[in-house]
């Protein structure tokens, strides 16, 4: 019996079990490097204010208001003030950007709206975007955002809003459209929400001089890892064509199966090329004797440097070509004014990744996740995900990539 019809009921019986994070790496790893995851009408512009239209599971929903809990809804993909809202507010990062936004629309087709406050001047004062997903398996919720490490609310510092006023507008368009809300972030003064600290992140302050970086590594054995990869002749190349993105998908692949975590399409993986275009990132490529050994996917926005995928070979993990990695992103990140290189998330029982990425130098803060309107909790949580686990790491690389390209559009 083949491994698609053997685990065929796993699939249909319990999928609702199932979460698959953004990157998983297994304790091994951890002391390496982090290997690491048409429903919507557009309304003409009224007054200057695109109203969204959303459809669920083929009925459609009432309309966005112009107005829902004294917040208004454009379309931050096409309307250029929330464009102007990222460049204004400091903790803006590349899961805020339009290009970002745009590429999980154009990919797994899900609906995007941004719920913003207007200044007396026209312009967005605050604003997040969120998305609608619909699924026959796990139901019809809102996320803000999908595929994003976090997502918290942007706010201009000149405005002077009160997070509480866009925590009420987000309870009040939740209730007004009948669906749960996820906010991957914070969101103060939130008196509806269930807040959960799920996960840690880790963010590393940078400046113009590297080696005042490299001073408050805690580890030392952060830049013998450096030292000996370069000793052992590893090199970076920086690319930022679609034949990087498909190197490091190879990698993904088998960085995936050894995890047991189902692999990100390869449209979508390659689909960062349009990023790389608008010059919002890179994948670094760590090489030894003219092979791919390591590679890791960086996005960049703002003054942050973002840390999305990771993969390697683990046969040359003794070369420590991951130690390399990072150290000739941070290098990046210095020479091209970026504030802060964002390590992203880690589950909390992850010991061995949060250890690796604090030898960095890198703060380590709880992310708290925000739900409204009777949200889920446990979607995506169960023991069958553990059993899937194991029949991924035990079956070829393609069911890893089937079971990828079947689930992620339902968990986002």
């Amino acid at each position: 019996m083949g491994v698609g019809r053997a685990c065929r009921p796993l699939l249909s019986e319990h999928i609702l079990h199932f979460s698959w994070p953004t990157r998983q790496p297994d304790a091994g790893d951890a002391q390496q490097a982090p290997d690491e995851g048409s429903a919507a009408e557009l309304d003409a512009q009224r007054g200057g204010v695109a109203v969204v239209r959303l459809e669920t599971m083929g009925q459609p929903l009432k309309p966005l208001l112009e107005t829902a809990g004294g917040m208004r809804t454009v379309d931050p993909m096409a309307n250029g003030a929330w464009l102007d809202l990222c460049e204004r507010a400091p903790e803006s990062t590349i899961f805020h950007h339009p290009a970002w936004l745009r590429l999980i629309h154009e990919h797994y087709g899900f609906p995007l709206s941004a719920w913003c406050l207007m200044s007396p001047d026209g312009r967005l004062s605050a604003g997040i975007p969120v998305s609608l997903l619909r699924s026959r398996i796990t139901g019809s919720r809102l996320i803000a955002l999908p595929f994003s490490d976090s997502c918290e609310p942007l706010f201009d510092p000149s405005a002077g809003v009160e997070s509480a006023r866009v925590a009420q507008g987000v309870a009040d368009a939740c209730e007004q459209l009948q669906l749960p809300l996820e906010v991957r972030g914070a969101l103060p003064g939130a008196a509806e929400a269930t807040v959960v600290e799920r996960y840690v992140q880790h963010r590393l302050a940078l400046q113009p001089d590297v080696e005042r970086v490299v001073e408050g590594f805690t580890k030392t054995h952060v830049m013998r890892g450096v030292a000996k990869a370069r000793r052992e002749g590893v090199t970076i190349e920086h690319n930022v064509g679609r034949d990087g993105l498909a190197r490091f998908f190879r990698l993904h692949t088998a960085t995936r199966r050894r995890q047991g975590v189902p692999t990100q399409p390869r449209r979508f993986i390659l689909g960062f090329s349009e990023l790389f275009d608008a010059g919002l990132g890179f994948v670094l490529l760590a090489r030894h004797q003219e092979r791919d050994i390591a590679a890791a996917v960086f996005l960049a926005a703002g003054t942050t440097l973002t840390y999305k995928f990771g993969a390697s070979d683990r046969r040359f993990l003794s070369l420590r070509p991951n130690n390399l990695l990072f150290m000739e992103a941070i290098r990046w990140g210095c020479e091209h004014q970026q504030r802060q290189l964002d390590f992203g998330r880690s589950d909390r029982d992850n010991t061995g990744l949060r250890a690796f990425k604090s030898s960095w130098g890198a703060t380590e803060s709880p992310l708290q996740f925000s739900y409204f309107g009777g949200y889920d909790l446990g979607l995506g949580r169960g023991s069958t995900r553990r059993l899937m686990g194991t029949v991924i790491k035990h079956s070829p690389a393609a069911f890893g990539r089937l079971v990828g390209n079947a689930l992620y559009q339902h968990f986002g």
